[in-house]
């Protein structure tokens, strides 16, 4: 990642800027079930093989501002939701997430069927993800 953020560096004008979005560090995907009103936890997701990713991506971020050609500009949190109709549609919804996929954890998945049989006519599923955005400004 160091290689790329250097090419960007060299395209980029000064004053130009560089925006890196990553999974927040801390906080993981979510799974609820919304029933009206009311939002119903099942799980949070595991990622236990994307933790060397992230500690690479903060690593070359760190690098690349050390060695000169970017400074920081801002670093903010954000979340995004997604909402599926049927618990059907949670494995597409993991298996279009790059490579190592969050999953579920021991008793999770059973669980969100289990919620999802109980839950009333017209309830849906939401996936909340947690994000970082770093902004580097091209010195």
């Amino acid at each position: 990642m160091v290689y790329a953020l250097r090419r960007a560096a060299g395209r980029l004008r000064a004053g130009g800027k560089l925006i890196s979005i990553r999974p927040h560090l801390t906080r993981r995907p979510t799974v609820a079930i919304l029933a009206g009103e009311r939002r119903l936890p099942v799980a949070t997701l595991l990622e236990t093989n994307f933790e060397r990713n992230l500690d690479a991506a903060e690593s070359a971020l760190r690098r690349v501002v050390d060695e000169g050609p970017f400074k920081p500009a801002g670093l903010r949190s954000a979340q995004f939701r997604t909402y599926l109709e049927r618990p059907s549609q949670m494995r597409t919804y993991l298996e279009l997430i790059y490579p190592p996929r969050p999953r579920f954890p021991p008793g999770g998945r059973a669980r969100l069927y289990e919620m999802w049989d109980a839950a009333p006519r017209g309830a849906r599923i939401e996936v909340t993800e947690s994000l970082i955005l770093n902004a580097l400004r091209r010195r």
